[in-house]
């Protein structure tokens, strides 16, 4: 693995019974294996790469009628062997399970269905090939959410002791350019009275470069990154210049008490250009 990419590896089950009824049933978001590694996005520019590589499940259908196996020998042509699982498909009950895609908050597509029977017993079928691809692996994008369903074909739903146990396994990875180092702007000053409630004296800067900030009231001061600040909790400055923030991370808002009267925030702050 090169020394500028992250790369990991994941599983994820799902089972499938009779309370779910027939809705799409989400089953892998991919952008939930990328949340953890977010806040290098200030830093570099993120390749993200996306690999389902086995999909199946574990099929047990006992309340459907069961359903042989199709009698197939050597001598028979692929188009012998497919007649004779057709016909067994089609005299004996089934269900489908339905594989659905969607990106991000976009609207469901249905990619393919596979039909299922009773066949006596647990039977385990993979779905990767070739439902959702026909190459080793089903390439995904980094917002790309995957699906099923039960379809009813008329021969009924899931019923009592009916299960579909799906189990993936997947890998992804991370490619890290660094950004350009940024200019960052001229500082600005500021000040703000901070009084006996919760007040914000700076407004979210996503392009936020640093911030300095100093108590230079007569009573003491406490900050936080919500109006949920609170007299003993939070960053402390001590009054008359006791006290000093200096800030290169946050981007985001900040407020500020004051304890026993008001006080007085005063700083500069800059940006990256």
């Amino acid at each position: 693995m090169a020394q500028n990419q992250l790369e990991n590896t994941k599983t994820f089950r799902r089972s499938i019974t009779s309370a779910d009824g027939t809705g799409i049933i989400e089953i892998l978001n991919c952008a939930d294996s990328f949340l953890e590694y977010d806040a290098l996005s200030a830093s570099y520019y993120l390749g993200k790469s996306f690999y389902l590589e086995a999909f199946s499940g574990a099929v047990y259908l006992p309340s459907l009628q069961q359903a042989p196996f199709p009698e197939i020998f050597p001598e028979m042509n692929s188009a012998e062997k497919i007649a004779a699982m057709l016909a067994v498909e089609e005299e004996y009950p089934f269900l489908g399970l339905r594989f659905h895609a969607k990106k991000g908050t976009g609207n469901w597509s249905t990619l393919a269905t596979v039909r299922l029977q009773n066949k006596g017993r647990e039977t385990t079928i993979p779905f990767t090939i070739p439902y959702l691809t026909i190459n080793q692996l089903k390439l995904l994008s980094s917002d790309d959410r995957l699906g099923v369903s039960i379809v009813n074909y008329g021969s009924g739903v899931l019923g009592a002791g009916d299960y579909i146990n799906l189990e993936g396994d997947f890998r992804y990875s991370i490619d890290l350019i660094a950004k350009p180092n940024r200019a960052i702007g001229a500082a600005i000053p500021y000040s703000a009275t901070i009084p006996t409630t919760a007040t914000r004296f700076k407004l979210a800067n996503t392009n936020r470069a640093i911030l300095y900030a100093t108590n230079t009231g007569n009573a003491d001061i406490w900050v936080a990154g919500n109006s949920s600040v609170a007299v003993g909790s939070g960053i402390y400055l001590a009054a008359n210049g006791g006290g000093n923030l200096t800030e290169e991370i946050l981007s985001g808002e900040l407020w500020a008490i004051a304890e026993g009267s008001s006080s007085r925030i005063s700083g500069v702050e800059a940006s990256y250009g």
